[in-house]
């Protein structure tokens, strides 16, 4: 929760810093202040979503996408950051973990919203945030088997996303190719960037 109310208190400075629409325009930052601003951005949206898979699960969680690459997807000239996790929990825990998401959140200090779909037997439950602090949006998704799917995007920043992508990886280091984590546990230490040619993680699912 902690975590949580940190990354919004961070995501307050970087509020004047994103772009007010995925098709707007601000000064494009420096490269220097582009990787600055990303970095922040990217531990703030971490920690918070960190403290979210803390309360469903310890983990390790599977990477459904790592969340570190810059996307161009839907934001203009600029990127945003966005990641994915999996994970199954005993489906008699389901209620009693999408409450304490949401209890989380609210505690947080985010709005959040719920979506059900078919029936408590066979469907599925959501715990939806968006256009708050560092996202634009989260969704915890709780299906009545013990699955459960989190997605979090960052809201839409201005700068160049290749070059970010080039300084983050190298540009012939390609995420996914033993560079980034294929299963992460919520308390594990976060990073920013990796070190071409020296990949640091099996890309053995």
């Amino acid at each position: 929760m902690r975590r949580a109310k940190t990354a919004i208190v961070a995501a307050a400075g970087i509020a004047v810093l994103l772009l007010a629409g995925c098709g707007g325009t601000v000064a494009e930052p420096t490269a220097d202040e582009q990787f600055a601003q990303a970095e922040e951005l990217y531990f703030a949206y971490r920690e918070a979503t960190n403290g979210v898979l803390a309360v469903i699960d310890d983990g390790p969680w599977k990477v459904e996408g790592y969340g570190m690459t810059p996307s161009g997807a839907g934001c203009g000239d600029g990127w945003k950051f966005d990641l994915g996790r999996s994970t199954a929990i005993d489906p008699a825990d389901v209620p009693a973990r999408r409450t304490a998401v949401a209890d989380h959140l609210v505690d947080a200090g985010f709005e959040v919203e719920g979506m059900d779909l078919g029936d408590e037997y066979s469907g599925s439950g959501d715990v939806i945030v968006r256009e708050q602090g560092v996202y634009s949006l989260l969704m915890v998704t709780f299906v009545a088997d013990g699955s459960v799917l989190v997605t979090a995007t960052t809201p839409c920043t201005a700068g160049d996303r290749y070059a970010l992508s080039d300084r983050l990886f190298g540009e012939k280091a390609l995420p996914g190719q033993g560079y980034l984590p294929t299963e992460e546990s919520p308390s594990d230490p976060l990073f920013f960037g990796i070190t071409p040619g020296e990949p640091q993680f099996s890309s053995a699912g």
